[in-house]
């Protein structure tokens, strides 16, 4: 039995899901989606890039994050409390992938390689900063080494 949970959630896919299941909503790794109604190991709910999609996700798919709530009952609108920093290292790592493509095709070795390495230490820094298990000090330096790697790439 579908039970409505009290305040909307939002979760995050960490998995390609093809929704092959009858009302399944297809979900891609990163996609957003809100929760609006859950039953034993399924959430109900509709895409956050397209609120005409909804449908039913096993919860194995999809990791919940913390968000604030705007409004009440059905037009209620969930929206992440991400880290700022965060959120620009994932902007910065998707535009800089466009350079990437190009340094590749166009045999640019070096600065490819460059790019490559600092792409993976903003990757690896985001993921350390989005698990929370880092000390206060360890976040505070991880943080300085991670906006001067952005500093660096944005030269």
């Amino acid at each position: 039995m579908w039970i409505p949970v009290k305040t909307p959630k939002l979760a995050v896919a960490v998995y390609n899901w093809k929704g092959d299941v009858r009302s399944g909503l297809p979900l891609e790794i990163g996609e957003t989606v809100q929760i609006l109604e859950e039953n034993g190991g399924w959430f109900r709910g509709f895409s956050t890039k397209n609120r005409s999609a909804w449908g039913i996700f096993p919860a194995s798919v999809i990791t919940i994050r913390p968000c604030t709530v705007k409004g009440t009952g059905l037009s209620a609108i969930a929206e992440l409390k991400d880290d700022p920093l965060v959120r620009e290292i994932a902007c910065v790592l998707r535009e800089w992938a466009r350079l990437w493509k190009k340094l590749y095709v166009e045999r640019e070795t070096y600065r490819f390689s460059a790019v490559a390495k600092v792409m993976r230490e903003l990757l690896s820094g985001r993921r350390a900063l989005l698990t929370g298990t880092l000390t206060q000090d360890q976040t505070r330096a991880l943080r300085l080494k991670l906006v001067a790697k952005l500093d660096w790439g944005n030269r």
